[in-house]
């Protein structure tokens, strides 16, 4: 019989993931004053029970920055603050804190990871595809991808091992950077509740983390951390990777392909670690074509 690794409850994580995946988009999205103090504490006051970052001290610190706000606009004056108004000192374009600039050799990789769970960058959405909110999107989606696997009985090993992957060699190191920019800023009113939701989710991804690295235990020195690169805050240049192709048939339509550098990269990661890597015998066309992503906790207060 196949011994699938423990399994972590991700529900929780998958919750707040795609709660805050908003909240980091607020201009975007159209997030109010009156959202982030209702719908959106009430979340997170909901989660407090799963999830350790959530503290009843901490949110209620959270619930009084938001009562010091007196509209909308100051709202999103202390996000455009910290993370758009030139010079920002804390873009959230995730990139910037791993390659020193915009759309460079770690949003591939990012990409690559997003394509195979199936998700795509909206066309509608108007910013970078290594935004934070984005990961964290992502996130939410992969978690949920292996509460499914779990219930239907199947292997939770691909989406655990990219999660981690994703959190540990991108998200993590990136989101410290951010975290430290926040912290070095102009300290006002206005931009203290977004500096408090950059530390509660700094802290959750570092212990979703941990979890998983405690579920994958023969992941954690081999195919999470990259072997040339033994920094915890590294970035892994899968797209540069000389990793050998392979001709593999693609699971989804039947036809022979040759592995890409990331693909090659990551299977050989996993093999490495003694885990199978059939799972990512899918060719380009299939991982282009693939579905939608389904968030979880679609119907938390602060998506309705």
């Amino acid at each position: 019989m196949t011994q699938y690794p423990k399994f972590p409850d991700l529900l929780p994580a998958a919750e707040l993931s795609l709660c805050l995946s908003r909240a980091f988009l607020a201009p975007q999205t159209g997030v109010t004053l009156a959202e982030v103090q209702g719908p959106l504490l009430d979340d997170l006051r909901s989660l407090v029970e799963s999830l350790p970052s959530l503290e009843t001290e901490r949110l209620d610190g959270l619930s009084k920055a938001l009562v010091a706000l007196t509209d909308t606009q100051q709202l999103i004056l202390g996000y455009s603050r910290l993370f758009l108004t030139p010079p920002a000192p804390a873009p959230l374009n995730l990139g910037a804190y791993l390659d020193g600039g915009l759309m460079a050799r770690s949003v591939p990789s990012m990409e690559a990871l997003y394509r195979r769970h199936g998700l795509e960058r909206d066309r509608a959405f108007r910013d970078l595809p290594d935004h934070l909110s984005l990961h964290l999107q992502w996130l939410a989606w992969v978690y949920s991808e292996a509460m499914e696997a779990r219930e239907a009985e199947k292997d939770t090993t691909p989406a655990l091992t990219d999660a981690a992957i994703m959190l540990h060699d991108f998200t993590l190191p990136a989101l410290a950077g951010v975290r430290r920019k926040v912290t070095q800023a102009a300290k006002d009113e206005t931009t203290l509740p977004w500096r408090l939701l950059v530390e509660l989710i700094h802290e959750q991804l570092t212990h979703d983390l941990a979890r998983l690295e405690a579920a994958l235990p023969s992941l954690a020195p081999q195919a999470i951390r990259p072997p040339d690169r033994p920094n915890a805050g590294a970035m892994a240049t899968f797209e540069t990777s000389e990793a050998p192709r392979e001709r593999l048939t693609c699971h989804s339509c039947g036809e022979s392909f040759e592995s890409d550098p990331v693909l090659a990269e990551i299977r050989q990661r996993l093999t490495a670690a003694g885990v199978s890597a059939d799972h990512l015998a899918v060719c380009r066309c299939c991982r282009d074509d693939s579905s939608a992503m389904r968030p979880p906790g679609a119907g938390m207060k602060a998506w309705q």
